[in-house]
């Protein structure tokens, strides 16, 4: 079995301890691949250390750049833009979460608060319509105001667009149910 890389790596910084050194050492020794793994790492080493900068480059650069992040980032000139007119950017994963999020807040709210209609009413007030001609205006495209329309002719229309009417006339009392 191979040596993973991290432990190449530490053996090549030279912060591997004893007795783990001794079994790398052993066996790089017979490990041709894991010799080939390590002379590439001892290249990038070398390659990387001779690319860093030295004390005296870094200084020159250090101004330089800390005129640039004043100018771009920290500039008193630049224009503040208020929370309100900056682009939120959010991914799809991040749009999903938020909006499972919101179904488990609904569904909990559901849960905790349940749907007892007692409670619902404190809540939600009801209300009833009293319907009649001084406060109905039925709209077509004919002009025909609501006295040229049967009381069928509105009932099938109200019924087409899903309400619920209950007609009651004054001075009419319900039959009483047969009993025999």
């Amino acid at each position: 079995m191979c040596i993973d890389e991290q432990l190449l790596s530490a053996y090549l910084d030279g912060s591997i301890c004893e007795p783990y050194k001794t079994q790398v050492q052993e066996h790089l020794s017979y490990c041709s691949a894991c010799r080939t793994r390590l002379e590439k790492f001892r290249t990038l080493d070398n390659k990387i250390k001779s690319a860093s900068l030295t004390k005296e480059q870094f200084l020159e650069k250090k101004d330089a750049t800390f005129s640039y992040l004043e100018n771009k980032y920290f500039s008193e000139n630049k224009k503040k833009i208020s929370f309100f007119h900056k682009k939120i950017i959010m991914g799809i994963p991040s749009l999903v979460t938020a909006a499972a999020g919101l179904v488990i807040v609904f569904i909990g709210g559901f849960v905790l608060f349940g749907t007892n209609s007692s409670q619902t009413s404190e809540i939600v007030p009801s209300f009833n319509v009293h319907a009649d001609s001084n406060n109905l205006q039925f709209v077509s495209q004919k002009d025909k105001s609501l006295d040229s329309y049967s009381l069928e002719e509105i009932l099938q229309y109200l019924d087409q667009k899903g309400y619920d009417v209950d007609i009651s006339i004054k001075g009419l009392k319900p039959l009483d149910p047969v009993t025999e």
